[in-house]
């Protein structure tokens, strides 16, 4: 049953807000074979027909899936990857062994990758690459030797958030232990190029990691500070958001539900890489239970714009949130486009019209036995702005 709170929001929020209206909301899949309690997702196009697909791993029951695009937003194909359970909060999709088409690096009982034997979707092989309990992985070149490698980290508050784990590609899929880059316990992962010498950067709670490697090198980092009072358990995304040209971050508070009077902010990138960031708030006094943050213009403006997820055990209601730039970031305006929430989830253009949609799942069943839906919410925004 939904709480008071929560049919009192959405009332609110079809009379108050007609913008909800241009994002439109989309199950994908509801039935009872879904993955279910679908902690991760990934996007990416597994078939090779130029159409980003869907990918979901049942924490609980029902595999890793993915969700053939069909071009039809409201038929979407479910395929297999793997059966069984205990998929965990991150997926990625990448072409890991250089073969020309798209495969699936995933955290189960370890990390590994499955490798889309045929090209189309159809056939998958997994390859185990290490047993450390994770939680976030990310896939980049980051040696600078052309083939992706994968950086992995757990999370403090059930585990050991205190080490990424770096494994270096060798040729045909192959990975060898190269590093372990110590950092601040807690969570969150990205690796994007804070620098602009265009090799990618790992960046973790409050801090980050200037990627110092040469060729054939993963070891060599230079610690640099983003922010002293940065939650420590962070989910992180990356982009220009005042348009000065170099890189920026926002951070959301992630875990625990307990935990009040915590912000959404973007951190100022400054012109060298041993200066301040300046902090500016999105979101104050929130509680730590926003399992995404993403950027991406959706209103189609050219500023980049902020959205973010807060997952099923935060105060109802959970809601699905996009920040609009009203102008480098000095001042946002709020969209609630959903009241369900969201965990994991990723921005992409599903249907090809230019504009950034959202796909995702909230992660547990406590409120429906059945579980939380795979749902995508099209942007349809971007035209009525225009």
């Amino acid at each position: 049953m939904r709480s008071l709170a929560a049919v009192l929001f959405a009332a609110a929020l079809a009379s108050a807000q007609p913008d909800r209206a241009r994002f439109r909301h989309i199950i994908v899949d509801s039935s009872d074979s879904r993955p279910i309690d679908p902690w991760g997702k990934a996007v990416g196009d597994l078939n090779g027909d130029k159409r980003p697909d869907l990918i979901a791993g049942g924490r609980k029951s029902g595999g890793l899936a993915w969700y053939e695009n069909t071009g039809d937003m409201s038929s979407w194909k479910r395929r297999p990857i793997a059966a069984g359970a205990g998929f965990s909060t991150d997926h990625e999709v990448a072409d890991v062994d250089g073969d020309g088409d798209s495969d699936v690096v995933s955290i189960r009982d370890g990390l590994l990758w499955y490798e889309n034997a045929r090209g189309d979707g159809s056939d998958w092989a997994a390859h185990p690459v290490s047993p450390e309990t994770l939680h976030d992985v990310e896939v980049a070149d980051l040696d600078g030797d052309g083939m992706p490698d994968l950086a992995a980290r757990n999370q403090g508050e059930w585990g050991d958030g205190t080490v990424v784990f770096i494994h270096r590609q060798e040729p045909r899929g192959t990975f060898t232990a190269a590093a372990k880059l110590r950092v601040l316990d807690g969570e969150g992962l990205l690796a994007t190029d804070l620098s602009g010498d265009g090799r990618p950067d790992i960046v973790v709670n409050g801090r980050w990691y200037e990627n110092r490697n040469r060729a054939g090198e993963a070891g060599q980092w230079r610690e640099h500070v983003y922010g002293e009072d940065v939650w420590p358990n962070a989910f992180l995304a990356a982009g220009d958001i005042n348009g000065d040209g170099r890189t920026d971050l926002v951070v959301a508070p992630s875990e625990r539900d307990h935990d009040f009077h915590k912000r959404i902010s973007w951190l100022e990138a400054p012109a060298g890489p041993s200066a301040p960031w300046r902090e500016h708030t999105i979101l104050g006094d929130t509680q730590a239970v926003h399992h995404f943050v993403g950027v991406a213009d959706f209103d189609g403006d050219g500023e980049l714009d902020v959205a973010t997820a807060e997952m099923r055990q935060g105060d109802d209601p959970d809601l699905v949130t996009v920040f609009r730039n009203r102008g480098k970031g000095g001042s946002w305006q709020r969209f609630d486009i959903a009241d369900t929430g969201s965990h994991s989830m990723r921005i992409a253009d599903l249907n090809g019209d230019g504009a950034p949609d959202l796909f995702g799942a909230n992660w547990n069943t406590e409120a429906d036995p059945r579980g939380a839906p795979v749902e995508v919410w099209l942007n349809e925004w971007h035209k009525a702005v225009r």
